[in-house]
């Protein structure tokens, strides 16, 4: 008659096991959940925009310069700044360089240089980031 309270153990043994297995998989869900919201939800700030100068000329088209800032929306981490150019007014849309400067976490757009063989952005930590106009013209 023993012999009855040993599966019973078993049961309540394997029991914990799927259970132990359902929380486990669960946390994972959650968490892979919250890395792929970190990752893909962002916050953009345009700090600062310029409008292509009517002395130059690329196709013809009106280009756009700016300084985009990015926060990931769930962990409010910092990504990295990029300057992007093209035809899109709101910057949307165009040649996007991303970039990091150390010791600087808030770099701000000193000259924009609109050359005819492209866009070079000077910043106030000296630092430059020259895009050939050959990576943005035609509304790439």
């Amino acid at each position: 008659m023993s012999s009855s309270s040993a599966p019973s153990g078993g049961r309540s043994s394997a029991l914990r096991w799927v259970l132990a297995t359902l929380v486990s998989l669960f946390l994972l869900v959650v968490a892979a959940a919250a890395v792929f919201a970190d990752t893909q939800m962002v916050r953009t700030e345009i700090v600062d925009a310029r409008t292509q100068p009517p002395g130059v000329d690329y196709d013809g088209a009106t280009y756009h310069a700016g300084l985009i800032r990015r926060e990931s929306w769930l962990l409010h981490r910092r990504l990295p700044d990029t300057v992007l150019v093209g035809r899109d007014p709101g910057l949307g849309y165009g040649h996007p360089v991303t970039f990091e400067i150390l010791g600087n976490r808030d770099p701000r757009l000193g000259a924009v240089d609109w050359r005819s063989d492209g866009v070079a952005f000077r910043f106030d930590s000296g630092h430059e980031i020259f895009l050939p106009a050959a990576a943005f013209i035609g509304g790439r």
